[in-house]
């Protein structure tokens, strides 16, 4: 039998002898609110911008990160991923 914590993920339950806890009807799980980021060419650009904002501070490790974010939101958008 298998469990779902509070993050969602599941875990073994009475399997190993542990008991599934039940939530209480007052127990309120609180979730993360719903994001609007846009769209997958739409992150590329924002982490394209990101990438040139951090160039021009100086910091290339971070340029690079963010390059490589906008790489992957790139091939996302392309159907590639």
């Amino acid at each position: 039998m298998s469990c779902e914590n509070s993050l969602g993920f599941r875990t073994l339950g009475r399997r190993f002898g542990n008991v599934c806890p039940q939530p209480s009807q007052n127990h309120i799980v609180p979730r993360a609110p719903a994001r609007a980021n846009g769209n997958a060419q739409q992150k590329h650009g924002q982490w394209l911008s990101r990438a040139d904002e951090a160039e021009r501070s100086g910091d290339d490790v971070q340029a690079e990160l963010c390059r490589q974010y906008a790489e992957h939101w790139f091939r996302v958008s392309r159907g590639q991923e």
